[in-house]
């Protein structure tokens, strides 16, 4: 009966959300990892490096399969939320920008409406996750590293949220107050 849909359901639910997440950030994760050692010893930084690569994705399974062995769906769901809203905010933040940008201020409130409240939120689940989840994990020597791990994700996740929507401000004030050139809604600099 009704089990057999809830069952296929899950599945449904495991293979279009959970896997394709996980693909995708591992894909992310490889990228940026083989440009950031790249960029130290620079065959390891070409797109083309097949040992890059393949060294690179091993290290980006590896960092997942560490947050999965050593944490719980208590501790690595809030940090998945947060990336997710923090995608959210970035992307309403770049179209609010491109809209001033692009002559187009008179309709910007409608994406920095939502932006400025998922920044809110995003600001106040990070200072949760850290307070009530992460920090507390410190104090006990199994779960401190964690713990110590965790806090620094989520810290380092809103101190981006912060430098994108300041970049994004700053861009929007040399616009719309200081009178500064409208450039194309794809210029390069959109978020400058």
């Amino acid at each position: 009966g009704l089990m057999s849909y809830w069952y296929h359901f899950v599945i449904m639910f495991e293979a279009l959300f959970i896997l394709t997440t996980l693909d995708a950030g591992t894909r992310v994760a490889r990228f940026l990892i083989q440009e950031t050692i790249g960029l130290a010893y620079k065959p390891f930084g070409k797109t083309d490096s097949v040992a890059g690569a393949v060294i690179a994705s091993v290290i980006a399974v590896f960092a997942w399969a560490y947050f999965i062995w050593t944490g719980s769906i208590q501790t690595i769901w809030p940090l998945f939320g947060m990336a997710n809203q923090m995608l959210a905010c970035v992307a309403l933040c770049v179209a609010t920008t491109m809209l001033v940008n692009s002559n187009k201020a008179k309709y910007a409130w409608v994406t920095a409406v939502p932006m400025a409240f998922i920044a809110v939120i995003e600001m106040t689940a990070g200072y949760q996750n850290i307070a009530i989840n992460y920090w507390p994990m410190t104090n006990n020597p199994a779960t401190s590293f964690n713990g110590y791990l965790n806090t620094l994700i989520v810290a380092a996740l809103m101190v981006g949220l912060v430098i994108v929507i300041v970049g994004s401000a700053r861009k929007c004030y040399r616009v719309l107050v200081k009178q500064e050139p409208h450039s194309s809604p794809m210029a390069a600099e959109a978020v400058t």
